[in-house]
């Protein structure tokens, strides 16, 4: 009787553990499905970042400064420029473009948009927002190029009122996978010249 009464423990322990077994298994292969979903969507919108960056214009302000500053402004948490518009939603042109961080631990890389028509002498009044990299817990970009003609060209928090585009631009992004912070290290190139 009480052989049969810890044989019976006995089965009802491995059941329970195998059912937890079975349980946490499932628990890690669906987590592993969302961090794959995150980081697959970290891979979009920097793509679609590169390609933005790929066309960006070296457009002055105004007409009759010729040698001002382009129309690209560089901070450390969001960037604006003007690129070329490549008519996959909107007609084909110039496009201005705002790229930047907003929020804590769970916040977004939000990414800025409005036509710019052509001969238009300012950067327009942003409207369409969308989210380009979400979950995002830290952005950081930094500036390679030369701010001033005749200087060494060196890496930047800041580009504004520079004569040219930067060479490279550099985003540290921390990603958030739910259970830990991915940093992401990526470089981008423009048509500076």
């Amino acid at each position: 009787m009480l052989l049969d009464a810890l044989l019976a423990l006995l089965l009802l322990a491995l059941t329970f553990g195998l059912v937890a077994g079975i349980i946490s298994f499932g628990h890690r292969v669906l987590n592993a499905g969302a961090v794959r979903d995150r980081l697959l969507h970290v891979a979009d919108g920097t793509n679609a970042l590169e390609s933005w960056l790929a066309g960006a214009s070296a457009l002055r302000p105004r007409i009759e400064e010729k040698h001002g500053p382009v129309q690209f402004e560089g901070r450390p948490d969001r960037m604006s420029f003007v690129t070329l518009h490549t008519g996959d939603a909107l007609s084909a042109g110039l496009l201005a473009v705002s790229v930047g961080f907003s929020g804590g631990r769970n916040g977004s890389l939000l990414f800025d948009a409005q036509p710019m028509a052509l001969g238009e002498l300012q950067m327009p009044d942003i409207t369409a927002r969308q989210v380009l990299v979400s979950h995002v817990a830290a952005v950081r970009f930094h500036y390679f190029g030369s701010l001033t003609e005749g200087v060494a060209p060196g890496w930047y928090e800041e580009w504004t009122s520079a004569k040219s585009l930067p060479l490279l631009i550099a985003l540290h992004l921390d990603v958030d996978l739910g259970h830990r912070t991915e940093p992401i290290d990526l470089a981008f190139r423009t048509r500076a010249q």
